[in-house]
């Protein structure tokens, strides 16, 4: 699988099972409906690969290379009243990722960061969730 690929089927496995709840921007696709002031909850869903290793050695295209990412879901609601929507969100995308496999990823280690207000308006927090997938090469 390649990384693009990876990349296209985490974030429409995001967006099937998150559907119309809030607004969501994707780390590289600039949305300009997201509020540049605190308005209403939003999400930024950002994928990232950060490391990789050879997980079998064989004849050439045969060799399994297994690469590792985060992927982190940042929840921002509107500070002094938006902290308790921030985490009915968080619960709701926890599962999207918790314990599962789909198209060849493996989604793990699934938990909620709560950073708090930002001091530009926002109550953050993040959900973040490690995945692998692997290549043969």
């Amino acid at each position: 699988m390649s990384i693009e690929l990876t990349v296209k089927t985490i974030r429409a496995r995001f967006a099937a099972a998150w559907g119309v709840t809030t607004k969501v921007a994707y780390d590289d696709v600039p949305d300009k409906t997201i509020p540049p002031s605190p308005a209403a909850t939003w999400v930024r869903l950002n994928i990232v690969h950060v490391d990789g290793n050879q997980a079998s050695i064989g004849s050439p295209g045969s060799n399994k290379f297994r690469r590792y990412g985060l992927i982190t879901a940042q929840i921002f609601s509107p500070q002094g009243k938006g902290s308790v929507d921030a985490r009915k969100k968080a619960d709701l995308i926890i599962p999207i990722f918790q314990g599962v496999q789909n198209s060849g990823i493996t989604y793990y280690d699934v938990h909620p960061r709560e950073i708090g207000n930002d001091g530009a308006g926002w109550y953050q927090i993040n959900v973040l969730s490690k995945f692998y997938y692997d290549e043969i090469a």
